[in-house]
């Protein structure tokens, strides 16, 4: 529990930072070309006075993201007759989930640092080592953009942080972990990840 508390510390700090890179005139400079100068100003008023609930979504969305890859691991454990399964695959959805901030981190510090003068565009598009940076934003449809971004580094390293943490539990040597994170995890993810982009189409 103390790692799941710290991992949500981290998520929560993470936002603060973000914040800090989402100035007032950043939103009139991206916004001012599509709607009225009024009506930009009523949405500022409206984030910060929602400001609040950002952050206490983050919990949530962590605790639902490390439960969809237990879930996942324990009905795939039921074929290994694993005790305490549950407890297992926690600690280790937990334990991975501390990589997929790094991408969180790098985005804020090349933001800060490197790239100073950027857009709401650029914040939303910025995907470090994935394959979406081999296509030109503004020429993919919306609903392959989720997909593309996916599709990085960082998930990869993931698998098999998962899949190494996973080699004890199943008995099995890093091949056969990782053939099980795909079996589990993978599915529960394609599925996911066909549901977003079906919901992207039906919204567009």
């Amino acid at each position: 529990m103390k790692k799941f508390i710290l991992l949500i510390i981290c998520y929560l700090a993470l936002q603060f930072g973000m914040e800090s890179i989402m100035s007032d005139d950043l939103v009139y400079d991206s916004l001012i070309n599509q709607i009225s100068y009024e009506r930009i100003s009523e949405v500022i008023d409206q984030g910060k006075k929602w400001k609040w609930l950002s952050y206490a979504l983050i919990p949530i969305l962590v605790s639902v993201r490390i439960f969809f890859v237990v879930i996942c691991f324990s009905i795939g454990g039921l074929f290994f007759n694993i005790e305490n399964g549950f407890k297992k695959f926690f600690s280790i959805a937990t334990n991975a989930e501390y990589l997929l901030i790094v991408p969180g981190v790098v985005k804020l510090l090349w933001f800060s640092f490197f790239q100073t003068n950027y857009t709401l565009t650029d914040l939303q598009y910025f995907s470090p080592l994935s394959v979406f940076n081999f296509f030109n934003p503004t020429e993919i449809d919306p609903w392959l953009v989720y997909p593309l971004q996916l599709l990085n580094a960082f998930e990869l390293l993931y698998w098999f942080v998962l899949a190494y943490q996973l080699k004890e539990v199943l008995n099995e040597n890093l091949s056969g972990s990782i053939g099980f994170v795909a079996k589990t995890y993978g599915v529960g993810l394609f599925i996911w990840v066909i549901l977003v982009m079906f919901l992207i189409v039906s919204i567009s």
